[in-house]
């Protein structure tokens, strides 16, 4: 028997639920490892068999009834979550958690546990990636609720990666670079495309005494011109190229296409009839164009998109090639979108676009709506909507320095690796 092993059999130590177990030589010790769990503990527990049998909008309702408005400021809550000292961040699976590479850098002082696994870590905050109810969700909501620990919900930013994340690795040499994010989002009121309750987001550009200066719309310009003269967007993989769809000369209405019963749709007060309702309008209003139907990249990886199938008639032309968002969009003049962020990038490149369902860039005057916020009063310019968006409410990290950054640092290192995936992977970038 090894020493290892003859250690083990006389001593051994493990976490079960708030307690910390030791077994020596066959008897069990156990001990409460949380002051934030009492006696009340048992009768409080929520089980995991429980909670997995939560799905869709009774999970949602749970998770709404843990995200509380604690009356900060934007700026203090922001504070408050970088000062914590431990931290659960978990994850929708296994597969995210490469993604994430970078989501340290963000908190240099603190403790942080990235998983998907059920397990009784004790943090002072958990951090939700999203708010499904899939294995990370049921995980973060079983903690929050058996420690009474605060929740916050956490997304990737506007511009995130190189590679999709749902696509996998395929780059062999700099795999982890290629799929790790860059920017994130936090809020613990709720998701900034979730447009049925308020979150920080809204809250900030729906507030009039939130004053965007002269030089802070200017460097939002700057952004804004170098993120469409360098064709970047959320996901960068996708070749840069100006298309030829359908006929020359002819004025090109885009509607875009995505993922079916994806959450943002619900959380944007829209519903499948909505992409029919778009469709239709495209055609109906453009006759003399030629309408381009763009599927969501995650038609790529087996999920279906709502216009998944379409084939080509009359002047109806469904695009399923990879390619970067800003290449299509500037080869547009106009566009129809239900909450997609395709839609902001397309007032970004100066088109006109309509708007079916709410996303967080609707309700502000810069889009043709056709449904209503009543929370959202304020009107607010392209600029504004960037800079409070982009800039205030997302949080960049650069990799190579291993630190915190500013955007326009984070869009200096995302066209860097994008050159080096280009090159890697012969990917085309010709305009």
């Amino acid at each position: 028997m090894s020493f290892k092993k003859f250690c083990t059999s006389i001593i051994s130590v493990q976490n079960k639920d708030a307690h910390k177990v030791f077994t020596i030589l066959g008897i069990k010790f156990k001990f409460l490892i949380s002051k934030r769990v009492d006696e009340s503990y048992a009768s409080s527990l929520v089980h995991r068999d429980w909670l997995l049998s939560l799905n869709g909008l009774a999970f949602e309702n749970f998770l709404n009834s843990r995200l509380k408005d604690n009356n900060q400021t934007y700026q203090e809550f922001i504070e408050d979550l970088f000062r914590t000292k431990n931290i659960l961040c978990t994850v929708p699976n296994e597969g995210f958690i490469h993604a994430l590479k970078n989501y340290k850098i963000l908190f240099p002082n603190s403790k942080i546990k990235i998983t998907s696994k059920p397990n009784d870590y004790i943090s002072d905050k958990v951090i939700m990636f999203g708010t499904q109810a899939n294995d990370g969700g049921i995980t973060a909501m079983y903690n929050a609720t058996v420690f009474n620990t605060p929740i916050v919900i956490t997304e990737q930013a506007f511009l995130s990666t190189i590679q999709y994340i749902a696509s996998g690795i395929n780059s062999p040499k700099k795999a982890k670079e290629f799929n790790s994010m860059i920017g994130f989002i936090f809020d613990n009121k709720g998701t900034f495309f979730d447009a049925r309750k308020t979150n920080y987001l809204e809250e900030m550009l729906n507030n009039p005494d939130f004053v965007v200066t002269d030089e802070q719309l200017e460097r939002a310009r700057k952004c804004i011109k170098k993120i469409v003269d360098n064709y970047l967007s959320k996901y960068n993989n996708q070749p840069v190229y100006t298309p030829k769809i359908g006929r020359d000369g002819v004025k090109k209405v885009l509607v875009i296409d995505q993922t079916y019963k994806d959450a943002s749709i619900r959380y944007g007060l829209a519903s499948d009839s909505t992409f029919e309702q778009m469709l239709q309008d495209a055609i109906a209003e453009n006759p003399d164009a030629d309408i381009i139907v763009k599927t969501h990249p995650d038609t790529k990886t087996g999920a279906g998109g709502y216009f998944t199938g379409l084939k080509q008639h009359d002047n109806v032309y469904p695009m399923t090639d990879l390619i970067n968002p800003i290449s299509l969009l500037k080869y547009c003049d106009k566009v129809y979108v239900c909450t997609s962020q395709f839609g902001f990038e397309a007032l970004m490149c100066g088109k006109d676009v309509k708007v079916y369902g709410m996303p967080f860039y609707a309700g502000w005057g810069l889009t043709q709506d056709l449904q209503k916020c009543p929370r959202r009063t304020n009107k607010r310019s392209l600029e504004e909507i960037f800079y409070i968006t982009y800039i205030v409410y997302t949080h960049w990290v650069n990799p190579e320095t291993n630190s915190r950054c500013e955007i326009e640092e984070a869009i200096d290192y995302l066209i860097k690796l994008r050159g080096e995936f280009f090159k890697e992977n012969g990917v085309e970038y010709n305009v």
